[in-house]
């Protein structure tokens, strides 16, 4: 089955998703680097490199969804991805947080 070409509507909302995810990845890698450079200003174990799990699995999820539909809505596979990768990201900068700010109790 052949499909038709994709219209400039189309065209036009993969380059805002492209944009929009290459926003939010930058974002993710300066969470990282602020991650690096605390744990080697306080020497407390942040295992910092960790932020590379939830990234990856954001950008599989924003890949599935800019090459398969673009609408951000109904793809199991896609919304899996952007679920647990946003999960475990909240759970990192928490973390991050916690530590940052001295764990209150």
């Amino acid at each position: 089955m052949l499909s038709s070409p994709p219209t400039w509507m189309d065209v036009l909302q993969r380059v805002l998703a492209i944009g929009s995810w290459t926003t939010i990845l930058a974002l993710i890698y300066v969470l990282w680097r602020v991650a690096y450079f605390y744990q080697r200003a306080s020497g407390e174990r942040l295992h910092h490199y960790l932020v590379v799990v939830p990234g990856v699995l954001l950008a599989a999820g924003a890949v599935w969804y800019i090459v398969r539909s673009c609408m951000f809505v109904g793809e199991p596979v896609g919304d899996a991805l952007l679920f647990v990768g946003g999960i475990l990201l909240a759970l990192f900068a928490f973390r991050l947080q916690e530590l940052m700010t001295g764990e209150r109790r």
